[in-house]
C-alpha cells in the first residue's frame, strides 16, 4: 500500500509538472518579439527558433546553379554528350503558428519548391521538378532562464512531387516499353528533435538545432532512411549595440536526406546569411543569401545553388 501511494504521489507531481503553465518569466513580459537577456534574435526559417509565440509568416525565394555539367544521355543505342548548363529554382513557404500556452505551441505550414533547366541540355537531363506538401508541427519549452532557451520539436510532413522527364521518356518510347513523362510520388517523414538558444550578452547569441526522423524516399524503389538535420546560428543584434534597427545572422544546415528531387544523390548542406529589420517588436522583415552545396546523380561534382529568399513575418 505503501509502494502504491508513493507512486500515486509521483504521478500527481509529475502531472503537475507536465500539464501546468509555466510562470511568465521576463522574456514573457518583453513583448512577441524572440529575446533573451536584452538580445533580439533573427528568425530565420533555415535554422529556426525555440520560441513559443504566435505568428505568421510567408517567403519567396529564387535561386540558380549555374554551368552544371549534365551527365550523358543514352537514347536507342545513341549517347548524346553532356553539356554545360544552369538551372533555376523558385520556392514560396507559408507558416502559421499559434501559441496555446505559455510552454506549448501549434504549427502548420505549406511550401511549393519548382526546379527546371534554362538550356536544352539541362531541360533534358534535369527536366523539371516540382515539390508541394503541407507540415504541422508541435513545439514545447522545456528550459527558460535569463540567457537560455530550450524546446522539444515534432514534426510530420506530406510532400508531392512531380517530375517531367524528358529524356527518361524519349528512351522508353524507343526501347518500345510503357513510358511516361511525367512521375509523381508521395513522401511522408516524421521527426523529433530539439531547439536552443543562447544569449551571451545583448549584441551576440547563438541558435542550434538537432532532428531525428524517418521517412520515405522520393525514389518509390528505395526503402524508407533514418536522416538527421544538424544547425546553427550566429546572431549579432546592431539594435542593442548602435541603435540600428538590423539583426544580422550567419547560420550552416546540415540535411543527410532532403525532401528534393529524385536525382539529388545524398545529402545537402546549406550556409546563409541573413538580414533583418527589426525597428518594431511585431513585425520583422527579412532578406537571407543562402548557397547550397548539393549531389546531383550523373554528376561527379557537386552542384552549387545560390538563392535570395525574402519573408514577411508578423508576431500577434
Amino acid at each position: 500500500m505503501n509502494v502504491c501511494r508513493r507512486s500515486a504521489e509521483i504521478a500527481a507531481f509529475a502531472a503537475l509538472v507536465v500539464f501546468c503553465p509555466t510562470p511568465l518569466s521576463a522574456q514573457d513580459t518583453a513583448g512577441p518579439y524572440p529575446q533573451l537577456n536584452g538580445h533580439r534574435f533573427s528568425p530565420a526559417r533555415t535554422v529556426q527558433d525555440p520560441w513559443i509565440r504566435s505568428y505568421v509568416v510567408s517567403s519567396l525565394g529564387l535561386g540558380t546553379a549555374v554551368d552544371l555539367l549534365q551527365p550523358n544521355i543514352v537514347i536507342g543505342g545513341d549517347t548524346i554528350p553532356g553539356i554545360a548548363g544552369d538551372l533555376i529554382y523558385a520556392t514560396l513557404d507559408f507558416e502559421y503558428q499559434q501559441k496555446i500556452t505559455d510552454w506549448f505551441a501549434f504549427r502548420a505550414g505549406y511550401a511549393v519548391d519548382a526546379r527546371l533547366g534554362t538550356e536544352l541540355g539541362t531541360l533534358l537531363a534535369r527536366g523539371v521538378n516540382t515539390i508541394t506538401g503541407f507540415e504541422v508541427g508541435w513545439l514545447a519549452r522545456v528550459l527558460e532562464s535569463e540567457r537560455d532557451m530550450l524546446s522539444l520539436d515534432f514534426q510530420v510532413s506530406n510532400k508531392s512531387t512531380t517530375a517531367v522527364d524528358i529524356a527518361g521518356f524519349v528512351e522508353d518510347v524507343v526501347e518500345g516499353i510503357d513510358a511516361s513523362i511525367v512521375r509523381k510520388s508521395n513522401t511522408l517523414r516524421v521527426s523529433g528533435g530539439g531547439r536552443y538558444a543562447h544569449a551571451f550578452s545583448n549584441l551576440f547569441g547563438i541558435i542550434a538545432i538537432g532532428k531525428l526522423g524517418i521517412g520515405e524516399s522520393v525514389r518509390r524503389n528505395e526503402d524508407d532512411e533514418v536522416y538527421v538535420q544538424l544547425g546553427g546560428q550566429l546572431d549579432f543584434d546592431l539594435n542593442a549595440w548602435r541603435d540600428i534597427p538590423l539583426n544580422v545572422a550567419l547560420g550552416y544546415l546540415y540535411d543527410s536526406y532532403p525532401e528534393a528531387s529524385d536525382d539529388v544523390d545524398g545529402s545537402i548542406s546549406t550556409g546563409y546569411l541573413r538580414l533583418g529589420y527589426v525597428a518594431r517588436d511585431d513585425f520583422t522583415i527579412g532578406l537571407q543569401f543562402s548557397g547550397s552545396s548539393v549531389p546531383l546523380k550523373g554528376d561527379e561534382n557537386r552542384a552549387k545553388f545560390g538563392i535570395v529568399e525574402f519573408d514577411l513575418r508578423y508576431y500577434f
